[in-house]
């Protein structure tokens, strides 16, 4: 089903307790994003029809198809918890914020939509005025921020009551906000491979997260 990787970036504010929320409330409908088929449009693969509705998927990967709309199902908490154990995210509330780095190594464009949907459905919990964009790109194996004149994916503006795609951005802005993110992320994964894989950090995961980790200890509560 595709052999690249795939990264989401986003800095959403919000409050902890609309994070908790958040955290643990089932993902919303497609209905929340306004235009789903102008998710490419304007960017780096213009033209191109995403596979919302999975039709595409069903025909060459019938099998995989159930398994993605029962995480369509889920909660942020319980879709994301199976990640932090493998210590490839960045995913936690930090200065009234929501902060996501998610990196799909050799991951599936149905899975990034499935993340998508999530983090659009974070902008309920948001503080209200809240417009905060959410970045979706691919490449190769390892992450990163675009480098200059490379384009993103998409681009999703997340809104306190919905969420749409724009085709247009001031992307040299959104890379600056989004640097420390990557910073936090490379530098907590900096020593990882294929043989010694990353931990979840403390400083990359909420402490909710560690908490739901199978088989660790959960650490001790910060202000965030």
């Amino acid at each position: 089903m595709g052999a690249r990787s795939f990264m989401l970036a986003t800095r959403i504010p919000m409050s902890r307790d609309g994070f908790d929320e958040w955290l643990h409330t089932p993902l919303p409908g497609l209905d929340i994003i306004e235009n789903p088929s102008a998710m490419y449009a304007g960017w780096a693969m213009d033209g191109a029809a995403p596979d919302w509705d999975l039709t595409d998927t069903a025909a060459h990967y019938p099998q995989a198809v159930a398994g993605i709309r029962a995480d369509r199902d889920k909660t942020p908490l319980h879709l994301l918890t199976p990640r932090a154990a493998q210590g490839c995210d960045l995913l936690r509330h930090r200065d009234e914020a929501l902060e996501a780095y998610l990196y799909d190594y050799y991951g599936e464009a149905t899975s990034a939509q499935t993340h998508l949907l999530m983090l659009a459905g974070a902008g309920r919990f948001a503080h209200p005025c809240t417009e905060a964009p959410v970045m979706y790109w691919g490449g190769d194996i390892d992450p990163g921020l675009p480098m200059p004149r490379d384009e993103p994916l998409a681009i999703m503006l997340v809104t306190h009551t919905r969420a749409r795609f724009v085709g247009t951005h001031p992307l040299d802005t959104l890379i600056a906000n989004l640097t420390p993110l990557e910073t936090d992320f490379l530098t907590a994964t900096a020593h990882s491979d294929d043989e010694t894989p990353a931990q979840p950090s403390p400083d990359l995961l909420d402490p909710a997260l560690h908490a739901e980790s199978p088989g660790r200890p959960s650490p001790p509560m910060a202000d965030q």
